[in-house]
Formats: structure tokens, sequence, C-alpha cells
């Protein structure tokens, strides 16, 4: 999917991509080598950037916003599998094993991104074969969560799945981290369930006194109740 070209002074490049190379400990060298293997495309908000079951076009490391990595069944319900910001890449396993894209990509916001070519990334590696195994160390904590959303997904009722969601993102605020806001759709396909669920769920724990429902906001009024009721 084709986003808009846009322009950056290199140096604003390398700012943007600080948080990756925090996450992956890579040296600025990589991170300049990168930066010059790409191109920055913006994406609008609700923008498909790449199709699940299409051949790879990129890797894509998020600069500015929200990207929403996802499946859709048959049906139509999808499944989040991940919501990528700000030093995320996302779209890398088939630039690795030459398969199809195995997940879709949409902004959830308007997106800036570096563009890295299936091209680009080759000769990437081949100039500095070492990048290959940061990303590939990245790939395993990245299949971590993937294990732990197996998990809630098959052994975790629902209202356990939502709390687990509103703890996290609580987390996140207070970590200083930008949120995207949710609709209780877009809530239900994070947790693997349909709009109603997540709407009965949450008048059960505002009923209960653990969160406040105001104007679509969710503010988290008992944490440890909360979390008791997570692990039940």
């Amino acid at each position: 999917m084709q986003g808009t070209p846009i322009s950056m002074p290199p140096g604003h490049i390398q700012a943007l991509m600080k948080p990756m190379a925090a996450t992956l400990s890579m040296p600025r060298e990589w991170v300049e080598l990168m930066a010059q293997a790409a191109t920055i495309c913006r994406f609008e908000q609700g923008q498909l950037l790449q199709v699940e079951g299409d051949s790879a076009e990129a890797m894509y490391i998020v600069l500015r916003g929200r990207v929403k990595v996802f499946r859709t069944a048959t049906t139509g319900r999808e499944q989040v599998m991940h919501v990528a910001g700000p030093g995320d890449h996302v779209n890398l396993v088939p630039l690795i094993d030459g398969g199809r894209c195995p997940a879709s990509l949409q902004a959830l916001t308007e997106v800036d991104t570096l563009v890295c070519t299936v091209e680009a990334f080759g000769a990437l590696l081949a100039r500095e074969p070492r990048l290959a195994l940061v990303m590939m160390k990245d790939l395993a904590r990245r299949q971590r969560h993937l294990v732990r959303l197996v998990d809630e997904l098959a052994l975790h009722t629902v209202q356990s799945r939502l709390i687990r969601l509103l703890l996290d993102r609580a987390e996140s605020a207070e970590r200083g981290e930008e949120l995207v806001s949710l609709t209780q759709t877009e809530m239900a396909s994070q947790v693997g369930t349909v709009r109603e669920m997540v709407g009965r769920t949450l008048k059960i724990l505002e009923g209960l006194g653990l969160i406040g429902l105001e104007a679509g906001k969710i503010t988290v009024l008992d944490r440890a109740g909360l979390e008791s009721r997570a692990e039940a």
C-alpha cells in the first residue's frame, strides 16, 4: 500500500528512531544505516499499510503514530495481535522467510513510518550481518508476546482478558505514553470477543466499583480489586 513520501532532515530521523535503538541496543552507526536504506512515508488514519496474505512489500518502522497489527476471520471478525507505536517495527517476518504477510497493518492515527523495502533490507543485512542477530532476538521477544496472547485467549475468561487490557493501558498512561482511545468494538477485537460482551463486562466492573465510566472514558478506581479478579 502506498503512503505519501515525505522528507525529514537525517538528524531528525535518527532522533525519532531512538526508541527502537534503545529497545534493540543498536549502536548509532546501525541507526544511520537503516535511516539511509529506507524512505519515509505518511499514512492517513484508517489507511492500510499491508494486507494479510499479500506479498511483502516492506518492513515499517513507526516514527510517529500508532499502527494496528491484526488478522481477520472469514466472518469479518478481527483479532488484534499488537498495536505498534513509535520505535516499533512491523512486518519483519515475511522479509526473513520470504512468505506472504501473516497479518494486516492499519494506521490508527496519522502515521509516519520509515519504509525499508525487501531489497533494501537484504542489502542492509549484507552490509551489516550482525544486525540480523539483533532482529532475531527481537523476533523471539515478539514470539513470547504471541504465546501470552494465545494463553490469554485459550485459558482466561473475557472478563480476565478485558481487565488485563485496562490494567496494561493504565500502566502505559502512568509511564507517560500516548494512548489512542479505544471504542468497545476495538477493545473487543483486542481481547477476542464481541462488543456486546465488552459492554456488559464494563458495566459489571463499574457496578463493583472497580472502574468509572463517564462520557466514554474509563478510569481505574480499584487496581488491587481488578488484579484480583483478573487472576480469578
